[in-house]
């Protein structure tokens, strides 16, 4: 297609923080150059900062980020969101991620507040009932950010076998197994593993070598874990800076190339995607570049078609660069749209 959908979160009145979006705003990518059209929105919701396609391509979940969380579905068209199909509370505070199984069955909703996670059934008599609820306690040394638990994404682990949650607050990805073909999906809580403290997990991208590479927001690094499936454990290999800059950086997104050869972390502070060369099977990173985004407080970027679209919270845009097709590394941007506090951009699917 010449054209991408994109479907963007933001933060609005009634959110935790506050922003001056509306609910869910549709864009436009064009796949040939780059250049970005749309940016209205296309249905009220408070506080939709995190946004998941289900596999089926035709509904869109997202998270209300308040303090009586809670989760939608929305159905998708041509002309974008439309519903909610159904609404359904997290029983925590602050969602702030969402993710959807792959077999499609249930959501994950990781809530921020309080480091809980919900899990909600997509089928049956009662979609968006929660199924389960995964409380946690335990902090960290980074007194105003780590009084508590607090559950930043969660992620399945290599072999889609285990639930993996990322906790900023305690330093650890929290680990259970998870079979979606039970009623009650989730297994006995484990600890995959414990990361130097003060780290602050935040995002996690999953590499088909059975790497785990993990985003600190506190600490400035990004973390590359080996997983072992027979004891689902993750250990450590490797540490690196995320950016390339002298300054202080909050890594905020990570994600892979489609292929897995590269890795790219959004860098708030800096304003910039760090790029990385993914070597040795996936057990070392190699920084490229930091690519700068063209806005400020990058929380969230995308890849689609040889384009990395940033959604720059503060500066209230959303902007594209190209990616070089032999490096890989972003380019200058070369299109910018307004979106009032843009916190996540998914591209609809292929």
């Amino acid at each position: 297609m010449s054209e991408r959908p994109l479907w963007i979160g933001t933060y609005t009145p009634g959110s935790e923080p506050e922003g001056g979006g509306a609910g869910v705003y549709t864009a436009r990518l064009d796949t040939r150059t780059g250049e970005l059209t749309g940016g209205g929105a296309a249905i009220g919701a408070v506080g939709p900062s995190f946004l998941a396609l289900h596999p089926d391509g035709n509904r869109l979940l997202a998270v209300a980020e308040r303090a009586d969380g809670g989760i939608a579905c929305f159905a998708l068209g041509a002309g974008g969101p439309a519903g909610p199909l159904w609404q359904a509370g997290t029983g925590g505070g602050s969602p702030c991620h969402v993710l959807v199984h792959p077999a499609g069955r249930h959501a994950v909703a990781a809530n921020y507040a309080d480091g809980s996670v919900s899990v909600h059934a997509l089928d049956g008599p009662a979609p968006g009932e929660a199924v389960a609820r995964i409380a946690h306690t335990g902090s960290g040394p980074v007194a105003d950010r780590q009084a508590g638990p607090h559950a930043h994404s969660t992620a399945l682990a290599p072999g889609g076998r285990h639930l993996l949650i990322a906790d900023l607050g305690t330093d650890e990805l929290r680990c259970h197994p998870f079979d979606p073909d039970r009623a009650d999906p989730v297994g006995p809580a484990g600890t995959a593993a414990r990361l130097p403290a003060g780290t602050g997990p935040r995002h996690m991208a999953v590499h088909p070598s059975g790497h785990i590479y993990v985003a600190g927001e506190l600490d400035a690094r990004v973390h590359v874990l080996r997983w072992d499936p027979r004891t689902a454990r993750a250990r450590p290999v490797a540490s690196v800076p995320a950016s390339g800059a002298a300054g202080t950086a909050y890594p905020g997104e990570i994600a892979l190339s489609p292929v897995g050869d590269r890795l790219y972390v959004s860098l708030r502070g800096p304003d910039a995607v760090a790029a990385f060369a993914v070597r040795d099977g996936g057990a070392s990173l190699h920084h490229l570049a930091d690519a700068p985004t063209g806005g400020a407080w990058p929380r969230h970027f995308a890849l689609a078609d040889g384009h990395l679209i940033a959604a720059n919270q503060n500066s209230g845009t959303l902007t594209s660069l190209p990616l070089d097709p032999v490096t890989g590394v972003p380019g200058a941007p070369v299109s910018e749209l307004e979106v009032p506090d843009p916190a996540c951009v998914l591209p609809a699917a292929d």
